[in-house]
């Protein structure tokens, strides 16, 4: 299968919205609809979780906005088919469209568009023929590990192409705005790659909207990668009276585990006992655990605490995903542990079952 290295996420509203006060030009988007004469058509600023109405009248909609920098946005029919572009402060962007399609068949005033059009163009026909080849490699006959081949050669090839659209565009706010996509979007996301990729970037690249969620976003894909160190938090306990500091717990103990969970998840709860075997054998050798919970409901989580009764720290703000600790670690989904050292250092994730249990064993031998 190709491995598509950009893909764009529409309409994610966790996007935050910088409350910096920062100049805004203005900027006129008009379109000729080629197929429509009346009708609307919904506008959005990827910056910005807002929705605008747009009202086609006689072929034609004009609409005004606001904005700091080169800015990605979507036009969006009702079934979420969508056309992405960018358009520029002080600009007016001039917008050929078949509505009925989602179609742009022309796109004129935007500098940063061009600079996007330049990464379109030269995976585009990879693309194109990928699609082709993943559709013969089905049919009778193929020559599969021949079209394997071919596949792999493109896959290197449109991975070569994005490097280069980065290196060649570094200091661009549409180089955030397709890295920050690109790498939200891969459940797989490697984050040593991701990271070398981010690197690359400079100026306007690293400090523009998209820059600064995409800094974001690598911190806390490395607050759960081995080799980095586990951001420094500090939460309640469950009576609200008593607040714990990881930094304070992981520089008492030779190894602290993080435990992500919430009283409502079958598979957090699952791994109790072999926490429970792990804690009694190791806790009085300079082990600890520090579970997190991600509950939304106080009494639930205290329900699960009395119910299971585990004699380790127990911390939560009561948010949810909406937590302090999803600001700074990338938990997309629970139960999720990492292992850190004496110095806060991430030595190991995901230690599940009896693995916990055998990988304390063998730091702790001595």
């Amino acid at each position: 299968m190709l491995k598509k290295y950009f893909s764009i996420a529409i309409l994610f509203a966790t996007t935050i919205i910088s409350s910096n006060a920062i100049a805004k030009n203005n900027c006129t988007i008009k379109a000729s609809i080629l197929d429509m004469q009346e009708g609307t058509i919904f506008i959005r600023n990827l910056t910005s979780p807002k929705i605008d109405t747009i009202v086609i009248t006689k072929g034609l909609f004009s609409y005004n906005c606001e904005i700091s920098e080169p800015t990605p946005f979507v036009l969006i029919d009702e079934a979420n088919h969508y056309q992405l572009f960018f358009a520029d402060p002080n600009a007016t962007i001039n917008i050929k469209l078949k509505r009925k399609e989602m179609q742009v068949t022309a796109l004129e005033g935007s500098k940063s568009q061009d600079v996007f059009r330049k990464l379109i163009n030269a995976n585009e026909p990879l693309q194109q023929l990928a699609a082709k080849l993943q559709q013969d490699i089905n049919t009778e006959g193929a020559n599969k590990d021949s079209i394997a081949q071919v596949l792999n050669a493109i896959n290197i090839q449109s991975k070569n192409n994005f490097y280069s659209f980065l290196k060649e565009n570094k200091t661009s706010e549409v180089s955030s705005f397709i890295l920050f996509s690109t790498i939200s979007n891969d459940r797989n996301v490697n984050t040593k790659s991701a990271d070398t990729m981010y690197q690359l970037l400079e100026g306007k690249g690293k400090t523009s909207f998209y820059g600064v969620e995409l800094t974001k976003l690598m911190n806390k894909l490395k607050a759960v990668e081995v080799g980095y160190f586990a951001p420094d938090f500090t939460l309640p306990d469950s009576t609200g009276n008593t607040k714990h500091t990881l930094s304070k717990i992981y520089g008492q103990n030779k190894y602290v585990l993080i435990d992500f969970w919430a009283s409502w998840c079958g598979p957090c709860k699952a791994e109790i006992p072999f926490l429970k075997t792990a804690y009694e054998r190791f806790h009085n050798k300079g082990f600890e655990i520090v579970s997190v919970s991600l509950d939304d409901k106080k009494q639930a989580w205290l329900a699960a605490l009395r119910q299971y009764q585990m004699p380790w720290i127990h911390v939560s703000d009561i948010k949810g995903f909406r937590s302090l600790v999803n600001e700074l670690y990338h938990v997309p989904s629970i139960p999720k542990t990492l292992l850190l050292d004496k110095t806060g250092k991430i030595i190991a994730t995901d230690l599940r079952g009896r693995a916990l249990d055998l990988k304390l064993e063998e730091l702790l031998k001595k």
